[in-house]
């Protein structure tokens, strides 16, 4: 059993039966695995050199901050996903999120004029409390996650055709714009703003969910609800905060993604969907075991940027990245498939 008090890392397969020498190294692999994602950080370091050698630029200061740009935004959207995931949901309203947050910047701010404190008020609200709503009703009623976020989704979106007629065509205000720009500066340096945001929320969250009781608790609620429940946790209120921080954090990313495009569309957040669940479980963080953090996110996020960078760069288009999403998941799932659920042990 699992110490609530101690946050596992990854999931460690099981490990197979074979001869005493392999399946000793084998093991000696998992352990340290489970400690380090040693094989995301590889990965993403091969992966690095590949693209070093194949494609001409890859290297240069613009591209590597292109890269940090998108991969900035990927990797804030994958925020609520992956706690979502650690108590074992799915959030499939993170692209409805992010277009409400899309829209609002080119509409509230860009067409109308609001103050950014303003409009970002408004985003976080919504797209907090539609988060809210959809934690509550999965823990109150025993709905699953995937069919409650897919009728949240469903519900934002419809809310923003309705509201806008469908016809988005303002720009967000400059500011935005700045914060993506990949010529962007931060105090000086030359590194875009969002990258700097992302470092700085990867960092916090990394420590919160390692070192704090909150994050001790949102292990413990997905490990194993009952046992959670009778350690006195509420896995109501976990279930609760962790989609509303997910709907607010992906609302802000809106903005972000609205600035990064100079424009928004009711389909703004789609692509942030299925890349967002592929960061997460490339990252090495599995439904339903409780085993995970941010920072293996972090490094699925940069691994998935480097291969879309370097298919680009090939002349591949967005089907070929999807086809690689597909099989990075399937490759992943197949690795893990083995593993027993955390609370079939206990």
């Amino acid at each position: 059993m699992t110490s609530t008090g101690s946050v596992p890392n990854t999931v460690v397969p099981e490990v197979p039966d074979t001869p005493g020498g392999a399946r000793e190294l084998w093991r000696s692999f998992a352990a340290v695995q489970q400690r380090v994602p040693v094989f995301q950080i590889v990965a993403v370091l091969a992966v690095f050199a590949w693209g070093a050698v194949s494609v001409p630029g890859f290297t240069e200061h613009s591209a590597v901050m292109s890269m940090l740009v998108l991969g900035s935004l990927l990797g804030l959207a994958s925020v609520g996903q992956t706690l979502v995931v650690l108590v074992g949901g799915l959030d499939l309203a993170v692209a409805g999120y992010i277009s409400v947050g899309a829209v609002a910047a080119a509409q509230l701010a860009g067409k109308h004029h609001w103050s950014m404190a303003a409009t970002t008020a408004v985003v976080v609200g919504v797209t907090g409390l539609a988060g809210a709503v959809s934690g509550w009703v999965c823990q109150r009623f025993g709905v699953q996650s995937l069919v409650v976020t897919l009728g949240m989704y469903s519900i934002l979106i419809s809310a923003i055709l309705i509201v806008t007629d469908g016809n988005i065509v303002d720009a967000p205000p400059a500011v935005l714009s700045d914060w993506t720009s990949v010529a962007g500066t931060t105090f000086g340096l030359r590194v875009p703003p969002v990258v700097v945001l992302w470092a700085v929320v990867s960092v916090v969250l990394g420590i919160v969910l390692a070192r704090t009781r909150a994050g001790r608790q949102l292990y413990a609620a997905g490990g194993n609800p009952r046992a959670a429940t009778l350690m006195m946790i509420d896995v109501r209120r976990v279930w609760v905060l962790v989609f509303a921080i997910g709907g607010a954090v992906a609302g802000i990313v809106g903005m972000l993604v609205a600035g990064f495009a100079s424009g928004a569309t009711p389909n703004s957040g789609d692509p942030y969907l299925f890349s967002g669940i592929a960061a997460v479980v490339v990252g090495g963080t599995m439904i339903g075991t409780a085993r995970g953090s941010y920072t293996r996110t972090v490094l699925g996020t940069l691994l998935l940027t480097e291969l879309t960078t370097i298919l680009a760069g090939q002349g591949f288009d967005e089907g070929d990245n999807r086809i690689l999403y597909g099989l990075a998941l399937l490759v992943v799932v197949t690795a893990y498939g083995r593993q027993r659920r955390l609370n079939d042990r206990v």
